[in-house]
């Protein structure tokens, strides 16, 4: 009975320090820097899942490392334990019992919730004023086009791509993986991978396919700002792989339009 108590005091002062631990992970931020709604549910749900396993790694280190000390040999000499056991029914079925309890519950929350949040929001967005941006993956660069705004592809005064949003809005980006530079079958080109870690989400584009991603931007920042926020390819797609990236800025309403108005005087002098 003096182990169990014993254990039991470690596991608890363990647990509180660990979460402890958690909740001043959580106030500097467990992803490392977030731009859009998506990745702040993201960062939400991780927290939900950290803070609920925290006891229960916390359980398994302390029960390892207090045996060890416990019950360990003390001279050369191995002596059986008076008292022996190979099983203990409780122990198991409370074990099993949480287990299955713990897989049942994280997949409720936050897997199915979060894949019917994003049905929702998607559902919801078919008939609004979105603001769309269609993405060309090739090797090894991006192309963004905004047929709202009749801009075929933004670029810098260099000719470099680049990507505005405005901050607070939704964004429905429509991915696509082809070459405009060759003449080869688009359905044979590669697989790229459109990631933005700062808004905590990614999506493959392949060749022959149209897939979307819906974000909801928060602020004003840039890649300036912060690297994380970039277009990366994390689809090894060839030798220009490591270097098939483009800088995103999230400006705000205004500074939008007068990079739409930049654009399309650039695209009128390129005609």
């Amino acid at each position: 009975m003096g182990d169990i108590l014993a254990f039991t005091i470690s596991w608890i002062v363990v647990s509180v320090l660990g979460e402890m631990g958690v909740h001043a992970l959580f106030q500097k931020g467990l992803y490392y820097y977030t731009a859009t709604t998506q990745a702040v549910d993201g960062e939400a749900a991780f927290a939900f899942i950290l803070t609920i396993l925290t006891p229960v790694f916390a359980f398994i280190v302390v029960m390892i490392i207090y045996s060890m000390i416990r019950f360990r040999a003390r001279d050369q000499e191995i002596r059986p334990s008076r008292k022996q056991f190979y099983n203990n029914k409780a122990f198991v079925s409370i074990w099993i019992t949480i287990s299955i309890v713990l897989n049942l519950m994280f997949f409720v929350h936050p897997t199915a919730s979060a894949v019917e949040q994003m049905f929702n929001s998607e559902r919801a967005r078919y008939n609004s004023h979105d603001l769309i941006v269609n993405v060309t993956a090739r090797q090894w660069q991006w192309f963004f086009n905004y047929p709202q705004y009749n801009i075929a592809q933004a670029q810098d005064s260099n000719g470099n791509s680049i990507l505005y949003l405005p901050a607070n809005r939704t964004v429905k980006f429509v991915l696509r993986s082809y070459d405009p530079m060759h003449t080869y079958d688009p359905y044979i080109g590669v697989v790229h991978g459109f990631w933005i870690p700062a808004f905590g989400l990614k999506q493959d584009v392949i060749p022959g396919e149209t897939r979307y991603l819906y974000v909801h931007t928060t602020k004003i920042t840039s890649f300036e700002v912060n690297p994380m926020v970039r277009v990366q390819c994390t689809e090894v797609c060839g030798p220009g792989h490591p270097f098939m990236e483009a800088p995103v800025h999230i400006v705000s309403s205004s500074d939008f339009l007068k990079f739409v108005k930049q654009q399309q005087q650039l695209q009128a002098q390129q005609s």
